[in-house]
């Protein structure tokens, strides 16, 4: 009987964002002791769900559940947050190896989690289980595509798997690889070898089914079906982390073969050196935008994409939406505003209410003004759906108490926790039937397209002011080693790091 270990760990750090992640943020949005967590998560297309159909298949294999901890993105961890959750895994470790022995150990991870300590949280925390377990008991973990990896993530891990797209629609896929791989280690039927690639780029917010990505993800799935490689990944990396270790990475596995994989890695690393220029952002003029999104026919849907609270922002930057006001724009619906202080004078009102209301705006001059109006509460609720989309299907979502209004043409969902509005039911779940209107905008950078792009031909990404800007190169950026593209010309990184 094999008893694999369970537990799940994440944050996606922006350190640009000066609020600091608390246990009450990770409180917010998924808190769970081990029994919870199996409940909320069996059946779900996210990487615990994979976890148990492929362990749970195996009679001979028991889980031995830890915890899950999961808080929205944005500022550092506090070190007092991540030592109670580093503690956690070990004191849940030392507990089953006591019980009944741990014969392995498989992790749901970020891989861009910043501490107010450590610039690699995730790195600290594999070192700290690797102290207690010692060096040869298996340890899985699977990553986000906006993982910033590091050596010290590859080092202490068995084998890790990140995401390959952007949207995050193939959790489920690395879960069930991390969790095959587990397996395989304990069986003897893998011994895998890694090889980690940093490269010098900042990746800006890209869609993997567009070009330059499309094919290029292509070529690493191809090569993970070559004799001798388990697999071969690029890594995006989180381009809103003020950090040393910045950039993205290329990390393969192979078969008891370190020579194979760091050959791999450095051919893949060589092609995108010497293509930088192809990785470049195309953001359409936000004025130009809403003109062409009044003038068209169809429904549009317009990212306010340098507010997306899933990269750490506050998600209530208004200046999109005065656009649309000043030109005139009708039938629009924006989620997920987060807005505490009007929710809570919608909830005192109650349904059916009129309020006189100052809309967003609030967490910082650089995020625009407040939409002065008086409003019609719509519809009240506990936040509480889970996603339909292609795109953590399944997942329980928990945008707090959540107030839907309508005022000068637009329906509002307001909420108070943070949650980025990965498909329709960010709309849905509150009253709001998208269909019904001209204009959506929701607080999301790339992973709405995964639900939208189904029904929808117009997806419009637009970068107004904010803490940061969608655009890297208008960034400060004091921290990341340089030269390091694109903030520095590609002709002037390849000097740097040699001739390709």
């Amino acid at each position: 009987m094999y008893r694999i270990l369970m537990a799940y760990f994440k944050h996606e750090t922006n350190n640009f964002n000066d609020k600091l992640t608390t246990i009450e943020d990770y409180k917010k949005r998924a808190l769970y002791d081990g029994e919870t967590m199996m409940k909320n998560y069996r059946g779900s297309k996210a990487e615990l769900g994979a976890y148990m159909d492929i362990f749970e298949a195996r009679p001979d294999v028991e889980i031995v559940p830890a915890f899950c901890a999961d808080a929205n993105p944005g500022g550092y961890v506090t070190k007092e947050t991540f030592e109670y959750f580093k503690d956690q895994l070990i004191d849940a470790y030392k507990k089953g190896a006591a019980e009944g022995g741990i014969d392995g150990i498989a992790l749901v991870l970020h891989g861009a989690m910043i501490t107010d300590f450590s610039e690699d949280g995730e790195g600290v925390l594999l070192k700290a289980l690797r102290d207690v377990t010692g060096p040869d008991l298996p340890i899985v973990a699977t990553l986000d595509y906006h993982a910033n990896m590091t050596d010290e993530m590859a080092k202490y891990a068995t084998a890790l798997f990140p995401a390959r797209y952007y949207p995050h629609t193939d959790f489920y896929d690395r879960g069930l690889e991390s969790a095959q791989m587990l397996l395989d280690v304990l069986d003897g039927k893998a011994h895998p070898t890694t090889a980690l690639k940093k490269l010098p780029m900042i990746l800006p917010h890209m869609d993997t089914s567009e070009e330059p990505l499309c094919s290029m993800i292509k070529t690493f799935i191809d090569e993970s079906e070559k004799p001798g490689v388990w697999y071969a990944y690029f890594v995006g990396g989180f381009s809103r982390a003020n950090i040393s270790v910045q950039g993205s990475a290329v990390y393969v596995i192979t078969e008891n073969d370190p020579a194979l994989a760091e050959k791999i890695a450095d051919e893949h690393y060589r092609w995108i050196m010497q293509n930088l220029e192809k990785f470049e952002l195309k953001v359409k003029d936000p004025v130009l935008a809403v003109k062409d999104a009044i003038a068209s026919p169809e429904m549009t849907v317009i990212a306010d994409a340098a507010d997306n609270p899933g990269s750490g922002l506050m998600s209530d930057a208004t200046d999109i939406l005065h656009e649309l006001i000043r030109q005139g724009a009708e039938k629009v619906a924006v989620a997920l505003m987060w807005d505490p202080e009007t929710v809570a004078q919608a909830f005192a009102a109650g349904p059916g209410a009129a309020i006189h209301a100052r809309i967003g705006g609030k967490s910082s001059d650089k995020v625009g003004k407040p939409i002065e109006c008086d409003a019609y509460v719509k519809t009240l609720s506990d936040g509480l759906y889970r996603v339909k989309g292609p795109m953590n299907k399944g997942v329980l979502q928990n945008s707090g108490h959540t107030a839907v209004l309508q005022a000068k043409g637009i329906t509002f969902v307001l909420c108070t926790n943070r949650t980025q509005a990965f498909d329709e039911e960010a709309f849905r779940a509150f009253g709001v039937e998208p269909a019904d209107y001209h204009i959506i905008v929701v607080k999301s950078s790339i992973h709405y397209r995964a639900a939208w792009r189904r029904w929808v031909k117009d997806l419009i990404t637009v970068d107004m002011p904010n803490l940061t800007s969608f655009d890297e190169r208008k960034i400060n950026f004091d921290r990341v080693k340089r030269p390091i593209y694109p903030l520095d010309s590609a002709e002037t990184v390849r000097k740097a790091y040699g001739s390709f």
